[in-house]
Parts: C-alpha cells; sequence; structure tokens
C-alpha cells in the first residue's frame, strides 16, 4: 500500500529528538498506559513548530539552555495534554476531534502564554497535528495500529501542505461554499477573489502557517482561519476515502520534492519570458495526490538535460 511506504519513508526523516531512538532500530516494549511517549511525541511536533517561536525574556532567563527549556515545555505537557490525548486514543469515538482539537490547542497555548510568550493557532495545531502523525508511526512500528483511532485527526498544516493546497485548490470554484465547520459560518466574501461567474482562492489570503488564526480569534489578519483549510481537506478526503493525516503522508514528501526541483530549475532559467511559461504549465498540471508522482516526474524530465548541459 501508498500509505505504509509514505510512513516507511516518513520514519527515516526523523533523525532528532526523543523519538529518533525509536525509528530505525526497534526499542523496548512501549506503555501505551503511560504518558511518556505522548509527552515525547508532543515534544518532537514541539521541534517541528518551534523556530517560528518568539520567546519572552522570562523563558531565556529561567531556562538557558535547551536542555533546561525541553524540561520546562515536557514538564508542561505532563500537566494535562499528554493524558488527554492518551484518553482520546484509547476511545477516539468519544467526543468530536474537532472539538478536542480546539481545546488541545488552546489548552497549549495557555501553557506558553503562562510564561509570557504568546503563540498562534497555526503554531499550536502544528505541534498538536505532528504529534498525532508521530503517534500515527510508533502505532505502525510498536502497536496494532488501528486506522480508525486517527481517521479524523487533521493534516498537520506547514509551508509545503499549504503550497499544495493552493495549488489543488487553486483553480476551484467556492462560489456555492455555504460553511466549512460544524458552526456553518461563512466566510468574508473579500476573502476570495471574483473571476467571471466562479469565486476563487485568493493568494492574499492564504497567510502562513505559523501566524494563522481561527475563525473565533476574528480573522483579523483577513486570512483562511484554521477551520477553513481543515473543513476542505477533509471533504477532500471524504470523497478519495482517506484520512486527512494519510493525506499528509503522501503529500508532504512529493511537494517538497517538487518545490526542491522547481527551485533548482529556476536557476537554469536564463530567460524570464521562458521562466513564466514554466509556471503556466505547472499551474495547468494537476495536483490530485494520484497525480502527484506524475507531476514529480515531469520536474525531474525537466532536470536531467540540465545536469547533463
Amino acid at each position: 500500500m501508498e500509505i505504509e511506504k509514505e510512513v516507511t519513508e516518513f520514519v527515516k526523516t526523523i533523525n532528532r529528538g526523543p523519538l529518533k531512538e525509536y525509528f530505525p532500530k526497534k526499542k523496548e516494549d512501549i506503555d501505551w498506559d503511560k504518558d511518556k511517549i505522548y509527552v515525547e511525541a508532543l515534544y518532537q511536533g514541539y521541534l517541528d513548530a518551534c523556530r517560528t517561536f518568539e520567546w519572552s525574556e522570562k523563558v531565556k532567563k529561567d531556562y538557558p539552555n535547551e536542555k533546561e527549556k525541553r524540561g520546562y515545555i515536557e514538564g508542561e505537557f505532563k500537566l494535562g495534554i499528554a493524558c488527554k490525548i492518551r484518553k482520546y486514543l484509547n476511545n477516539s469515538k468519544a467526543c468530536s476531534f474537532d472539538v478536542f482539537h480546539g481545546e488541545l490547542c488552546e489548552n497549549l497555548k495557555e501553557c506558553f502564554r503562562e510564561k509570557e510568550t504568546n503563540i498562534t493557532y497555526g503554531q499550536a495545531q502544528k505541534i498538536i497535528n505532528m504529534a498525532f502523525k508521530y503517534l500515527y508511526c510508533l502505532y505502525y512500528k510498536y502497536g496494532e495500529l488501528k486506522e480508525e483511532q486517527f481517521a479524523d485527526c487533521h493534516m498537520p498544516l506547514d509551508s509545503f501542505s499549504l503550497e499544495w493546497f493552493k495549488r489543488k485548490f487553486g483553480e476551484d470554484d467556492f462560489t456555492n461554499f455555504e460553511r466549512y465547520s460544524e458552526n456553518h459560518k461563512k466566510l468574508p466574501e473579500n476573502l476570495f477573489t471574483q473571476k467571471g461567474e466562479k469565486k476563487k482562492l485568493k493568494a492574499e489570503s492564504m497567510g502562513s502557517w505559523s501566524s494563522m488564526q481561527t475563525w473565533e480569534e476574528g480573522c483579523e489578519k483577513q486570512e483562511y482561519p484554521y477551520e477553513f483549510y481543515a473543513y476542505v481537506i477533509k471533504k477532500y478526503c471524504d470523497e478519495r476515502s482517506i484520512t486527512p493525516l494519510q493525506l499528509d503522508f503522501i503529500v508532504w514528501s512529493k511537494i517538497q520534492k517538487i518545490m526542491a526541483a522547481e527551485s533548482f530549475i529556476k536557476t537554469f532559467k536564463d530567460d524570464d519570458e521562458e521562466a513564466k511559461k514554466g509556471k503556466k504549465s505547472e499551474k495547468s498540471e494537476a495536483y490530485d495526490i494520484n497525480n502527484l508522482k506524475n507531476t514529480l516526474e515531469n520536474r525531474l524530465i525537466k532536470i536531467r538535460p540540465l545536469i547533463c548541459k
């Protein structure tokens, strides 16, 4: 199965943090009923997001090195968030994941706020969603993975997944897009661009993942809120009988390689007109998960003659 292959490839990239001890070598059996592994998964997720943090002077003073800072952060995770994730995975149908996810992110924001460090919902979702992604990998290798445990988990949003989102849904018509969440709330019209009779995504409304807000926070930045992305992705996955987390395993590595290949090709483009033509052909390509492999291959085909030169 493609998912199994992508999970195997992803764990090869885990080369730092507490979880590097679990891959590729096999560690002792994991006690799934204790919070330790969930704390480590959260810290691993934190490592993926922390480069965007603006630490307060209080944190810098109280925890002057990374070892002490890790102790503080993992201590915060142990106070409740890790336990909540453990209980959820033991009974994933006990509550709505969307509501549960929102509570976790708010809990996480509060943890850092106590040390006078404010993080955004976008930064919180990266930690939480990556923690679930790492736990999926751990269950896959060490436990008896049950897909239903992770069926409602969200796709982690970062620069690569947002780039895929823009390319995949950029030409879609959102005219009849009435709602994006359980709350049936409509998005402001000015977040979209009108092209003829179609209402399409507006590039300016797609901010960075680290500055992302929720609807409840007011969308003050005039950008799409987190719930919008989660809803569109969930709808897309339901139509293809996969989960958002499975989608991330498929999309993340391929779009990363596609973008890297494009950057390489761009360095060899002397003619601006030629570069524009390349961009236009890229826009016309399909970014459905069934086409990503072909799209990547098309980029590699363009690279080969450049290398031979």
